[in-house]
């Protein structure tokens, strides 16, 4: 699968966790800062998954 196969699979996972975080934490951690953190995790993965191919 390439990177991008990838990103469209996962990012939908992505989401759903920073949703579900996102009520268990403090007002003050934005959405957007769960999602682009989740999306840094992301692409961190899916890079380690192809170097280690």
């Amino acid at each position: 699968m390439d990177k991008h196969s990838l990103w469209q699979r996962y990012v939908p996972l992505v989401r759903h966790e920073a949703l579900r975080l996102q009520v268990r934490l403090p007002a003050s951690v934005e959405l957007d800062d769960l999602l682009q953190a989740g999306g840094i995790g992301l692409l961190n993965a899916v890079d380690g998954l192809r170097r280690a191919k």
